[in-house]
């Protein structure tokens, strides 16, 4: 093979691992974002309660920030952003393994010719985003989980 299909398939490589850094990294910012929303509002509601006279300040404020904290918590047990951002660190850090093992010819590309390692490599990769695909597919929930008795 030439070191034009070589190119393209540690090339098909490196953007599936960027894929998979995105993907992981939009994950973890939300996690985190909606984690922090959540603490700031379930920890001031109660100041809110006990340190103000006012109606507004004392009841609407903390009711509002329940709602958000609720919503949050909601959106975090629904999506499951954390879970998405360990699977896709997951299929990041097994496309690395792939990309060095095939760089430096170890592993499963030791001893191969490299028509075969790029092959093999294209394989590797399209094989770990079809299973971090399928893992992906147990967090979407499905109406039967949705339903309310």
């Amino acid at each position: 093979m030439s070191n034009e299909a070589q190119y393209c398939a540690r090339k098909y490589s490196l953007e599936q691992l960027a894929h998979f850094k995105l993907k992981a990294s939009h994950n973890k910012f939300e996690s985190l974002w909606c984690f922090r929303l959540i603490m700031l509002c379930t920890l001031s509601a109660p100041l809110f309660v006990s340190l103000a006279d006012d109606f507004w300040v004392s009841k609407v404020t903390p009711a509002i920030l329940s709602a958000i904290a609720a919503f949050f918590t909601a959106w975090l047990q629904l999506r499951k952003p954390q879970e998405l951002w360990s699977l896709y660190r997951g299929a990041e850090r097994a496309i690395e393994v792939q990309i060095t093992n095939y760089d430096f010819s170890t592993g499963l590309y030791k001893n191969i010719g490299s028509e075969e390692a790029d092959k093999l490599l294209v394989e590797n990769v399209s094989q770990l985003k079809l299973e971090t695909h399928e893992s992906w597919k147990s967090n979407v929930p499905s109406h039967n989980n949705l339903k309310f008795e």
